[in-house]
C-alpha cells in the first residue's frame, strides 16, 4: 500500500459511514398527500386526511381544524386509517364558506417529531 493509499483509507471509511447513517438521521415523516389540499377552494369536507411518508404513532399524531381567528371548529378526536400507518384522518362538522386552518402534529415510528398547518377554503 502507497502513502498516498493509507492517507486517503480512513477518509474513504469515514465518508461511507456518514453516507450510510445521513438517510436514518434525516427521517421524518413529512405529508405526501392532504386532502383536502393545502390552498384549495370547493366544497366542505367531510373529513380531512393525511397520508405521511412513513408510519407515525397514532398516540402521539393528530390533526386539529380552526377557523383563520384560531377557533376549534371540529368536535372529534383524529384517528389513524385502520391497516394504513401512514394516514389519519379527522371527522368534520358541516362547514360553512369560509377559510380553515389544519394543524398537525406527527411523531413518526423512529421518534422524530414534525409539525405544521395549511389553509384551505370552503366556498
Amino acid at each position: 500500500m502507497n502513502c498516498i493509499e493509507a492517507k486517503l483509507r480512513p477518509l474513504v471509511v469515514t465518508l461511507a459511514v456518514v453516507l450510510a447513517v445521513a438517510p436514518s438521521a434525516f427521517a421524518h415523516a413529512h405529508p405526501k398527500t392532504m386532502v383536502p389540499a393545502p390552498d384549495s377552494t370547493g366544497p366542505a369536507p367531510s373529513k380531512i386526511s393525511i397520508t405521511f411518508s412513513e408510519a407515525v404513532e397514532p398516540k402521539f399524531s393528530s390533526i386539529k381544524l380552526t377557523n383563520v381567528a384560531g377557533k376549534s371548529v371540529d368536535s372529534e378526536v383524529s384517528a389513524p386509517v385502520p391497516g394504513d400507518p401512514t394516514t389519519i384522518t379527522l371527522a368534520v362538522p358541516s362547514l360553512p364558506a369560509g377559510t380553515y386552518v389544519v394543524h398537525w402534529v406527527n411523531v413518526s415510528v423512529d421518534g422524530h417529531h414534525l409539525q405544521g398547518s395549511y389553509k384551505f377554503t370552503v366556498r
